[in-house]
């Protein structure tokens, strides 16, 4: 089952517009939001990058694109990719996204991101955006997982996503909830679903395995394999 909630802030969407993806999981809201922008115009900044999943989505449509991830070996492959699709105006460096000067990577006209987001990178967003310019990124949602009884540090709620980017000088153009929620039969099928995605080992280890094992046991017939903010804001 999938539920999208839009909170329409200035141009309006269809109900349910945005609910498919494409390029591997990519919202497509959050492609349309990035798109409305002249990206050819500037440079954009891609923050969290990894291997170059958003970064490579918008390459042909942008003047220059800069991707930046703390990953090493994320970094190398899309430097590999870059080169053997002749892309010569995406560039990927390995830095921190929440340590660095964005102003040491030339001037930034549009910052992306794709479930990598903290408070001192829309800070440092802000910094380097000149007013009018815009930030549009996906974020864990706090419902992300819920029923493991464990919320993500990285994860926020609409309330919290509009205080910091008010905190920034941000002024919300959308925000919006995607949510895909996994009805469950029996708890069996709850803990399949965990083993066939990967995650019985992880959950275990940081406690959520359990959480979720109490939360069937109680009754619990739902998994929210899926839930994201997907935001887009102006530089004030």
């Amino acid at each position: 089952m999938v539920e999208w909630n839009h909170h329409r802030i200035e141009r309006p969407y269809r109900a349910g517009e945005g609910g498919e993806t494409d390029h591997a999981g990519l919202s497509t809201t959050l492609l349309r939001l990035i798109r409305e922008e002249p990206l050819r115009d500037g440079t954009i900044l891609d923050v969290g990058c990894g291997s170059g999943r958003l970064t490579f989505a918008l390459a042909k449509e942008v003047g220059r694109i800069i991707g930046i991830d703390r990953s090493n070996e994320a970094i190398e492959r899309a430097r590999q990719r870059a080169a053997a699709l002749r892309q010569d105006h995406v560039t990927f460096h390995c830095l921190r996204a929440e340590v660095i000067n964005y102003r040491d990577l030339g001037p930034i006209s549009f910052v992306v991101a794709n479930l990598c987001m903290s408070n001192e990178i829309l800070r440092r967003a802000a910094a380097v955006l000149s007013p009018g310019h815009v930030i549009a990124f996906a974020a864990f949602h706090l419902d992300q997982w819920k029923e493991s009884g464990k919320i993500s540090q990285y994860a926020y709620g609409e309330g919290q996503v509009e205080a910091v980017l008010s905190e920034a000088g941000f002024k919300s153009v959308y925000l919006g909830v995607e949510r895909e929620l996994l009805s469950l039969a029996t708890p069996d099928e709850g803990l399949a679903y965990l083993e066939a995605a990967g995650l019985t080992g992880k959950w275990k280890a940081d406690g959520r395995w359990q959480g979720f094992v109490t939360y069937l046991q109680g009754g619990g017939r739902e998994l929210t394999v899926r839930a994201r903010v997907i935001v887009k804001a102006r530089r004030g």
